[in-house]
């Protein structure tokens, strides 16, 4: 399938170490972000996100409504305060240029520190710094950084579009990687529902075949992720297959799904685990029953 899916560590694994390793040789970029991204929970726990592009060529960290740290597989870009960057930052050099943005839109890429125009207007004395080689230069602007992490967290507002591109695996990636134990912002539940429904979608292309080898490959323990409360993130393949088993017909009941979904126009049946996974209960077929919504709040409150 070419598309990621943004609440799997396994495809978070496989793209961001592809990014992070055409930079560094070791885990110097991924405890930058880290701590990056501790500082922007610290400050305002409901304004950022991290998303890794569907197609994973870049993973991106967002501050309010602005970008703030980029990396692809050919730059690095780290949006910093121009007041608060080092001398040595402000010349020209051959590991890194000065990026600003002139009319709203046009890039303006220099080597000239005093030539390059603000990078984002809603951060005044912002400017961009493009890398080709950042290992060294990472405690030279972390402070910067941060002071353009504050100011953006604390006076911009991330767009609505903006929280389901957060990717709950990256951050569970990052955890994974520097040792870290990485908060998700606390809208990552809603996150985390909007990319399974998308996932769900695209599964209905697969043959039986191809979804049982799929669900059967995942991991029976539940992927949890750290917000201030753990959630807990289902395994797409199994919904679908326990759906695709039901046949429309509620294993309860025995009666039909009471309506058809808007959308896919397939029968609407809950997936339900008959040992909740918050109890230790598996991720795996054996463990779901797929219910009408009556007998689901049957199962949960009757």
């Amino acid at each position: 399938m070419e598309s990621i899916d943004r609440n799997s560590i396994t495809d978070a694994r496989n793209h961001i170490s592809k990014l992070f390793s055409a930079h560094t040789k070791g885990n110097e970029l991924a405890l930058f972000m880290a701590r990056q991204l501790k500082i922007a929970h610290k400050e305002n726990p409901n304004n950022w996100n991290l998303n890794l592009d569907l197609k994973g060529r870049f993973l991106r960290f967002n501050v309010g409504q602005c970008y703030c740290i980029q990396v692809c597989k050919n730059e690095v870009l780290v949006l910093c305060l121009k007041n608060k960057l080092p001398k040595q930052c402000k010349q020209s050099n051959v590991d890194f240029y000065f990026r600003g943005h002139i009319n709203g839109s046009d890039i303006i890429d220099t080597t000239n520190f005093n030539e390059t125009p603000q990078c984002l207007t809603k951060v005044p004395d912002s400017v961009g710094l493009v890398f080709n080689n950042i290992t060294r230069w990472i405690p030279e602007i972390s402070k910067s950084n941060e002071g353009f992490i504050k100011y953006a967290i604390n006076n911009t507002h991330i767009l609505p579009q903006m929280l389901e591109a957060h990717s709950a695996g990256a951050v569970e990636y990052l955890s994974e990687i520097t040792g870290n134990a990485l908060h998700n912002p606390s809208f990552a539940d809603i996150a985390i529902s909007k990319n399974e429904t998308k996932l769900l979608k695209r599964l209905k292309k697969l043959s039986d075949r191809k979804l049982e080898q799929l669900a059967t490959s995942q991991s029976s323990h539940p992927k949890k992720i750290k917000m201030s409360k753990y959630v807990y993130i289902r395994n797409p393949y199994i919904v679908e297959q326990a759906k695709r088993i039901a046949k429309g017909v509620c294993q309860d009941c025995g009666n039909a799904a009471p309506f058809f979904t808007q959308g896919t126009n397939e029968p609407f049946l809950e997936v339900h685990h008959i040992k909740p996974l918050s109890q230790g209960g598996e991720d795996t077929i054996e463990n779901v029953i797929a219910l009408c919504p009556n007998c689901h709040k049957k199962r949960h409150y009757g």
